[in-house]
């Protein structure tokens, strides 16, 4: 992984932005240099009692103008350097999210919602801390101790600077020593933040279940332990940091003991007068506020390496499903052709897929059927590229799959997966998801194919109607033909519809198969599904088990081979002829006597 740090980047990207804002901050500490020297002035006027009116006048005019210097100086320069922080902030979250969205599926299966969202919040609100409060204490800190200490030795006394300042490089050993630890501990706290995130996100998703279960008091406890952690782990942080700045101030306290005894014998004996006394601890004293700064500095600049780590570890990951260098474009027209293909899934060893051998051609209609874990799904995956597969084994229109480009694949392909995602805009919205602009016209004809416009309209704001988070507002079945509608509206080359009919009633389903023939006329259609009504018409079918084509025909061929494909059609017919049977009206025959 890399090492270069973000900050840093960011600030050779802009460093004649930051020279300027350097410029003004070191404007701002020089005028605060002023006030010694004012002082020193007022004070020698004192005890030689040549203070007059005019003089007094005109020191708290000087004073007056250095410290509106100081806040002018000061303030343009702090908002220089935080709007550089925020666009950092800005070109951070944005890096992030698009390097998400170039990630593969198997990234997410191994990652915690809770933890993505505490990386694009809190590692990034980090980093620009860094680059704001860090960079202008750090600048500020430099500054001060440099002109100050310098102003001490050459105006004043360069023996007394040389023993007020010994027990200062205290400060530096004592920062090397907390360093460890303060990173350690900036790191505790951001994993503690993430599984907090990740509880109350996943109690928010899953809210439904755990009121149906009656388990409030189990997730109150899970939420109270992760939150007790996180306040562990913050004061243990706080702890850490609070000791660092009490003995800065200590060392601090030594060199103004040191300052008071050798200066105060210094006036006495007449080697310095007393408003060099008073200047000296002046400038001492404007120390004071860049030593504590320095323990906010090593906080700031540890967690922001620790967020830095966690962040570039993301931005360095490698997406394995990506384009091929000088892919040229093609057109897809949805000749399909899988040859010798056997896939395991990453970091697995158990095959998934072994030697899978079909062809469907343009414009015909392949039905896949087979047991929960027998491969399905895994197929249509890697048809999409959400996987890579082996090379040579998927060929489209005879392209191998890697020689077309990830963006023709997938907007040739039209998809119905099994989640039935919803996102939170309206219904409208989602049914015209695709990039491609569609009219109002052709979103209600889509969702009349998918039958569920009679639902649509029935809302008080029709297809203006916002769904909540994945579509929870709307029933199983409706969230389905919705996701259906997704689909029928691409004009797509191929059509896969994964298991995509389960929650709709027979009558239902026979209406959207009939939609379904008439839109997927002339596209390659694939449906998976467990229900023989939803494949029967097929012109290929295909039984899966254990990863491997066990049998393949029309629905008549494969009900007279008797195979597990008759054997599933007769689970799912015959109980539906014994219910007709007991539902036919019941006869009783009088016997007439002879």
């Amino acid at each position: 992984m890399e090492s270069s740090s973000i900050v840093k980047q960011h600030i050779v990207k802009h460093k004649w932005q930051y020279l300027l804002g350097v410029i003004l901050l070191s404007i701002s500490c020089l005028f605060q240099l002023l006030i010694p020297v004012l002082l020193e002035r007022f004070t020698d006027s004192i005890q030689d009692f040549t203070l007059s009116t005019d003089l007094l006048l005109t020191l708290a005019l000087s004073v007056i103008a250095v410290g509106f210097g100081v806040a002018f100086f000061r303030t343009c320069s702090r908002i220089y350097i935080f709007r550089l922080s925020r666009i950092l902030e800005k070109r951070v979250r944005r890096r992030l999210f698009t390097h998400w969205m170039k990630l593969p599926s198997q990234y997410y299966n191994k990652q915690r919602i809770g933890d993505l969202m505490s990386h694009a919040i809190n590692d990034v609100n980090i980093i620009r801390e860094v680059a704001m409060g860090g960079v202008f204490l750090s600048i500020e800190v430099v500054i001060l101790i440099t002109v100050a200490v310098t102003a001490m030795a050459f105006s004043i006394n360069v023996w007394l600077t040389l023993l007020v300042i010994l027990p200062l490089p205290g400060l530096t050993y004592l920062a090397y020593k907390f360093r460890y630890q303060i990173q350690d501990r900036s790191t505790k706290v951001q994993e503690a933040i993430s599984n907090l995130t990740s509880t109350v996100q996943e109690f928010c998703s899953g809210i439904r279940v755990v009121k149906a279960y009656s388990q409030e008091k189990h997730e109150l406890a899970k939420f109270e332990e992760d939150n007790d952690k996180n306040v562990y782990a913050n004061k243990r942080l706080i702890q850490t940091n609070s000791l660092f700045n009490a003995v800065s101030i200590a060392i601090v306290g030594v060199s103004y003991l040191i300052s008071i005894f050798f200066g105060g014998m210094l006036v006495m004996n007449n080697t310095i007068s007393l408003g060099e006394f008073v200047a000296f601890n002046t400038y001492l004293s404007l120390l004071i506020a860049p030593v504590e700064n320095l323990g906010k500095v090593i906080n700031i600049l540890q967690r922001g390496w620790a967020a830095n780590f966690r962040l570039r570890k993301i931005l360095t990951t490698e997406s394995e499903v990506k384009d091929e260098k000088d892919i040229p474009s093609v057109a897809i027209e949805g000749d399909i052709r899988i040859q010798n293909l056997s896939f395991s899934y990453p970091g697995s060893n158990e095959i998934t897929l072994k030697n899978i051998n079909l062809d469907v051609p343009k414009g015909s209609s392949l039905a896949i059927v087979g047991r929960v874990g027998s491969g399905k799904t895994t197929l249509v995956n890697l048809l999409l590229r959400m996987y890579n597969p082996p090379k040579e084994t998927i060929f489209i229109d005879g392209h191998d799959l890697f020689q077309i480009p990830l963006k023709t694949l997938r907007k040739s392909i039209g998809i119905v997966p099994q989640e039935n995602f919803l996102f939170s805009s309206t219904i409208g919205e989602n049914i015209a998801f695709d990039p491609s602009p569609y009219t109002n016209n052709q979103v209600v004809e889509v969702s009349k194919l998918a039958q569920v416009h009679h639902n649509i309209i029935e809302f008080p704001n029709q297809f203006e109607t916002a769904l909540g988070e994945r579509g929870i507002s709307l029933s199983g079945g409706q969230r389905q033909r919705i996701s259906i509608a997704r689909a029928l509206i691409k004009d797509a080359s191929i059509l896969v519809f994964d298991d995509s009919l389960s929650a709709v009633d027979a009558e239902t389903e026979e209406k959207i198969l009939q939609g379904m023939k008439q839109k997927t006329r002339g596209c390659t259609t694939i449906i998976v599904s467990h229900r023989i009504s939803s494949i029967k018409n097929a012109d290929q079918i295909i039984v899966m088990d254990q990863g491997q084509i066990i049998e393949r025909g029309t629905h008549e061929s494969l009900i007279q081979k008797q195979g597990i494909y008759y054997s599933m059609y007769a689970k799912q017919t015959l109980p539906h002829l014994e219910e007709s049977k007991r539902k036919l009206p019941q006869f009783k025959i009088k016997r007439i006597r002879r």
